[in-house]
């Protein structure tokens, strides 16, 4: 209650000391570069749409609109040999300038003629088929997402979750672990406090959403510059830090406290941007069913220096810290272990030296390091484990990247990294022993003993390197084809497997609004380093591979309007599996060890069709009808995978609201009774209202067998894998938004309900030894709200 008052406080306090403050126009300012080569664009027309103003970029790419009155605008930007490009729901500040990077894309000059806009649409770089482009606005104002980057990218049709509590990216009937997350050229193990080893997901991510210029999603045959990874591509850029002045951001919400500081670097040849986050989730602790709170922090920084005009360092990093104690946990939410302490942390930080070719290219030099480490105590008493895991996984990684243009109908791009890894695998489960019983008598007594398992042991302290190597060709001999190939390399000196991974891309315009696209991918991924400690016989593991064909038709209806329809083949091989799966004894024991035996397939097509924000309105409509499959060796027959929805079906809709300059709303505030109640009114000088709803066909599972005997549930030989499915998810979230305008500041105020409604959506079952289960359930009716003070 006192944070809750803390918000209303600051709410209130704003509102009546400045809510007639007249308010001052302000700028926007920004620099225009070349998508490929970062080289500035001279002569640049760009227009404040609707309106009269406008600017020319210099010949440093540089612009300046002046005398801009508050409120959010779309900004169009021409060039010949550039695609138009139009960038939509850019906020203007009283008092205030904004600065914004502009990338756009060369295009081929031709007397016949086709004109190609990309209007409001920005495709994520290289990507042929399934991707999606983000900025920092569309991020933040995602209904149901908590700004959380990862459950953004959910509404798209190719991608799901394993539930509310983890925001874990899995694309097209694949596997958790298999999204490559990269920001500023850095790849980031996992980049969420209480991460999940040997995966990408958790239940918040670490990254604050502030610092993000731009996010590029790729959901399948993803250029060969990104590898190691199976299925998809989370390219995050943050932006820079303010060159002109000190500013930032305080915010306070219930889930927690954070501030962030921006500006020069002395000199003015720099910036820096500076965050810190501190979670208090103890207010909304009931609402989620969690039995324990989880207490967490993060820091995050970057610094850009011009060292001359074609060269620049940027310097960034990201740190967190977690941990939770659960005890007497009875919901499952331990995931079957009634007392918990588990620790973490991790980090990831590099530089990056870019060095512009005179117009011709560019180049990336970068040294980085990314770590994560876990702490698990699983116990009967405090001093009583039955299960512990003291882990570290650390990356050092040496890249360099090339693009360069010879002529302007042909980029290519190489590159090369090499990484140093250490990782240090200590986990224990004490030993296990199934017992027989006589269930004729109350309670049930042990008659014997029927299996016993020693100790489990996986303790590995490894160092080792992997190594990488790629090249590729874009290649545009007129406005209407582009072809685009690839050839990747990957080698783990650990394991001494190596893989090699071509890559296809093919668009044709068939008009200045239609296309069709075809992708061909081969992506291949190395075994998780938890799971090569596991048993001697997992070094020689090979590289899980996917080959994925995607054959897409894509319209722009308007400038603000575009749809696409895709269908999708990706096979696996290859894949992990446990020794102990080709056999239907139940009581067979891997010890841990793995064998590359697994195979399966997906299939589908999946519609998407998007209104990006021009004035007020907006949606996204996806729709997914996929059928993913593994086979199993037991008798040799497929079955449905853990992630076969079957269908996917999300519907994102809001509308904005610009109040500042209504009438009715400048006398409304003048009034000192509204102000007194301005925060619980759902007006503002900005408002926008979008809501989400999600549809998941049931997820299957195999259910286990009770066998009174033993005491035990297990999955008995005769049972096939995930012929059952758990009912049917949805949910329904709202958002609102308001944002309060004062010179040379801001008030944003938000407020989020997730499954505004209260189904019971269900997680799993917890077994229990008596021979009843209990249902676990995903997030129920959530609320969080919060507001941020900018300056």
């Amino acid at each position: 209650m006192k944070r809750l008052t803390g918000i209303v406080a600051v709410v209130l306090f704003c509102r009546l000391c400045f809510a007639v403050e007249e308010r001052k126009d302000g700028s926007i300012q920004g620099q225009v570069v070349d998508e490929a080569t970062s080289s500035p664009l001279p002569s640049v027309n760009i227009i404040i749409q609707d309106t009269q103003r406008g600017a020319s970029s210099d010949p440093d790419g540089f612009f300046s609109i002046l005398g801009v009155p508050p409120g959010a605008y779309n900004l169009k930007c021409m060039m010949i040999g550039y695609k138009t490009r139009i960038l939509n729901n850019v906020i203007v500040n009283p008092g205030r300038s904004i600065f914004i990077k502009i990338e756009l894309k060369s295009t081929i000059l031709e007397a016949d003629s086709i004109v190609v806009t990309a209007g409001f649409f920005h495709e994520a770089k290289d990507a042929v088929v399934s991707n999606r482009s983000m900025d920092f606005e569309e991020i933040r104002s995602d209904p149901g997402s908590a700004e959380d980057i990862q459950r953004v990218v959910q509404a798209l049709p190719a991608v799901v979750s394993g539930s509310d509590q983890d925001n874990e990216i899995i694309v097209r009937g694949g596997m958790p672990g298999e999204n490559l997350f990269v920001m500023d050229e850095v790849e980031i193990l996992n980049p969420n406090h209480f991460g999940y080893q040997g995966t990408t997901g958790g239940p918040i991510n670490m990254i604050n959403t502030y610092m993000v210029r731009r996010v590029d999603f790729y959901a399948g045959a993803f250029p060969a510059r990104y590898g190691d990874k199976a299925s998809s591509v989370m390219d995050i850029a943050l932006r820079d830090g303010n060159r002109e002045k000190i500013a930032g951001h305080g915010y306070m919400g219930m889930a927690g406290v954070g501030a962030m500081l921006e500006g020069p670097i002395p000199g003015r040849k720099g910036s820096f941007i500076l965050s810190a986050r501190k979670s208090y989730l103890d207010l909304v602790i009931d609402a989620t069913g969690l039995t324990a709170v989880p207490y967490y922090y993060s820091l995050q920084g970057k610094a850009v220096y011009d060292l001359n005009k074609n060269n620049k360092l940027t310097i960034h990093g990201i740190f967190g810290d977690d941990k939770i104690t659960i005890e007497d946990d009875e919901s499952g939410y331990g995931r079957g272990a009634e007392n918990v302490r588990s620790k973490s942390y991790q980090y990831a930080a590099g530089m990056t030296l870019r060095t512009l070719l005179g117009g011709m290219g560019l180049s990336k030099f970068t040294l980085s390091q990314s770590s994560n480490t876990w702490d698990q105590y699983v116990y009967h008493g405090i001093d009583d484990p039955y299960y512990t895991n003291v882990s570290i996984e650390t990356e050092r990684t040496l890249k360099y990247d090339l693009t360069y243009l010879p002529v302007k109908k042909l980029e290519t791009n190489v590159g090369a990294h090499i990484k140093a890894i250490h990782f240090d695998i200590d986990e224990w489960a004490e030993a296990d022993t199934i017992y027989t019983w006589n269930t004729g008598v109350s309670p049930p007594v042990k008659t014997g003993i029927y299996q016993f398992y020693g100790d489990y042991i996986n303790s590995a302290d490894e160092r080792t390197y992997k190594s990488a190597a790629w090249a590729q060709l874009k290649w545009m001999p007129g406005r209407r084809l582009t072809l685009s190939g690839g050839l990747r390399f990957d080698h783990f000196s650990y394991t001494g497997q190596s893989a090699l991974d071509p890559r296809l891309g093919l668009s044709v315009h068939l008009s200045p609004s239609t296309q069709v696209n075809l992708a061909y991918g081969q992506h291949s991924q190395s075994p998780p380093y938890i799971q090569l400690g596991m048993h001697p016989a997992n070094k020689t593991l090979d590289y899980k591979k996917t080959r994925q064909v995607v054959l897409g038709l894509e319209r722009l209806f308007r400038e603000d309007i575009r749809g696409t329809v895709e269908v999708f083949y990706k096979e696996y091989s290859d894949v992990p599996i446990s020794v102990s799966s080709l056999t239907p004894d139940p009581f067979d024991r891997s010890d841990g060890e793995l064998v590359n035996k697994g195979e399966g397939y997906a299939q589908g097509i999946e519609f998407f069709l998007q209104k990006k924000l021009d004035r007020n309105y907006h949606f996204t409509l996806s729709y997914s009808f996929s059928d993913s499959k593994g086979l199993d060796p037991r008798f040799n027959e497929y079955y449905p995978w853990d992630y076969d929805y079957r269908h996917v079906f999300t519907f994102i809709n809001g509308y904005k609201f610009h109040l500042m300059n209504k009438k009715w709303y400048q006398k409304l505030n003048r009034n000192f009774i509204y102000n007194l109640f301005a925060w619980i009114l759902p007006f503002g000088d900005q408002v926008e209202v979008s809501v989400r709803w999600r549809y998941l066909g049931g997820r299957p599972h195999t259910e286990p067998v009770y066998y009174p005997n033993l005491q035990r549930w297990l999955s008995d030989e005769t049972v096939r894998y995930n012929q059952t499915r758990y009912p049917s998810y949805h949910r329904l979230d709202f958002r609102l938004d308001r944002r309060f305008m004062f010179n040379g500041w801001n008030l944003v105020t938000f407020f989020d309900i997730m499954n505004i409604y209260g189904r019971d959506n269900i997680w799993g079952y917890s077994y229990n030894d008596d021979g009843t289960y209990d249902t676990v359930y995903q997030y129920s009716l959530f609320p969080v709200g919060g507001v941020t003070v900018e300056f």
